[in-house]
């Protein structure tokens, strides 16, 4: 179901509302922007433009600056602040769904998440320009996330009528009339949004300290690799604070059965640390131990947690795969839209490799000329054997190759490439 442009004029704050409706098109098989965390809020979100400078392409839009627009647009900026906070959660609820759930839309080879007019939200930053009420909306309630029955609810909102708080309730909708009326008589942002979408709904806040949400290796999942790994986290500071600072650093143990499910963990060594942001490449892993990732966090007021990731077995029979191209642990900028990925493979003695699959992930530049800190989703697969070609590469998007080998004795490795920057022109 496409959305539907509410026809409701009123005066003053009373104006022409555009509404959001949740279409009804089952997800892709593939991702997108494939973000993951239910509490993290997306970086970037992609959107196609029909207006602007951009018509036509997908923009690469800041998620936070897309809320700010779209709130702009959607919602009145003289409503009081509990009505302009309950837009401001239903805004970045309905963008965040998208950027996890692709509905297959493409664009000049571009994939995006949401289109920027009535058949989502309205994105005009040509146009459209937010309040200090409307920003002091957002970021009140930047990092709440809402849940209904344990799935993440991706808001639809309709203009609706000047009726009493909840009157036009439908379990699936904010009405946004009426809940100026709840607004008006005295609720919170967090009681209107139970009006309108319980029952089963679950308002999430960070804790008081800063948290993590571990990406790769993830929670309680063991994962075999060869004699490096990447770790990737999303961080979250408690309300009112920055994270200062972190801390990655490793464990390791002896397995048990073939198994990294132990209770005995000490510390690495040789030792491994890095206080840089995520993803974060650890080299030197030895063969026949289990590792596994801690991430301690900072915040501005003094306040440290300790998050631990999934377990990651290195095993020396595994069949192990060395990149040749893209060089390893350089940035590779391209000059044309095709690139060839080459790596060579070595199996242990009396093995041979009996499956191979070649994935390429994509991702927006996290900054100018630099892959770090990227949001990575899968692009396409493939298992034919060293060298492939890589084509249809985009403008300025990075790129980087995930090889899984596995061998005749069952053995599995994962080995990542080194990072991929597509065409500038």
């Amino acid at each position: 179901m496409r959305r539907l442009l509410a026809a409701a004029l009123a005066l003053t704050a009373l104006m022409w509302l555009p509404t959001a409706t949740p279409p009804q098109i089952a997800d892709a098989a593939s991702v997108c922007t494939g973000w993951t965390s239910v509490r993290v809020p997306p970086t970037t979100i992609r959107v196609l433009r029909s207006s602007g400078a951009s018509s036509g392409y997908v923009e690469v839009v800041p998620f936070k600056k897309y809320v700010q627009i779209v709130l702009a647009a959607e919602w009145p900026p003289t409503w009081l602040a509990a009505a302009l906070q309950t837009g401001a959660v239903a805004v970045k609820q309905y963008g965040w769904y998208y950027s996890m759930h692709w509905r297959g839309g493409t664009a000049h080879a571009a994939c995006y998440d949401v289109s920027d007019n009535n058949n989502d939200q309205i994105y005009q930053p040509e146009s459209r320009t937010p309040s200090a009420a409307q920003l002091s909306a957002i970021e009140a309630t930047w990092t709440k996330s809402v849940t209904k029955n344990g799935s993440f609810v991706m808001m639809g909102y309709r203009s609706g009528a000047s009726v009493a708080c909840g009157a036009d309730r439908d379990g699936y909708h904010l009405y946004q009339h009426s809940s100026l009326a709840c607004a008006r008589a005295g609720m919170t942002v967090d009681q209107i949004l139970h009006v309108y979408f319980d029952s089963g709904v679950a308002i999430w806040t960070p804790p008081a300290t800063p948290s993590g949400v571990i990406f790769s290796p993830a929670v309680q999942a063991q994962v075999t690799v060869g004699s490096s790994a990447t770790l990737a986290w999303a961080e979250q500071p408690a309300a009112g604070t920055t994270v200062a600072s972190r801390v990655v650093s490793l464990l390791m143990a002896l397995p048990r059965n073939g198994s990294c499910a132990v209770d005995r963990w000490v510390t690495a060594s040789p030792a491994w640390q890095a206080t840089a942001a995520s993803p974060q490449t650890v080299t030197g892993l030895r063969s026949g131990l289990c590792y596994r990732a801690v991430v301690a966090l900072s915040s501005s007021d003094g306040i440290t947690t300790e998050w631990q990731s999934g377990t990651m077995m290195v095993d020396p029979a595994a069949p192990q795969a060395t990149f040749t191209s893209p060089l390893p642990n350089v940035v590779t900028a391209t000059t044309g839209t095709t690139a060839t990925v080459r790596w060579t493979e070595t199996v242990a003695t009396g093995t041979h490799i009996v499956s191979r699959s070649l994935v390429t992930e994509r991702a927006a530049q996290a900054a100018a000329g630099t892959c770090a800190g990227a949001q990575w989703a899968t692009l396409t697969s493939t298992t034919s054997a060293s060298p492939v070609s890589s084509a249809g590469l985009g403008k300025l998007f990075c790129y980087r190759y995930r090889l899984v080998l596995t061998d005749s004795a069952g053995h599995k490795s994962t080995t990542i490439s080194a990072d991929l920057i597509g065409p500038s022109a």
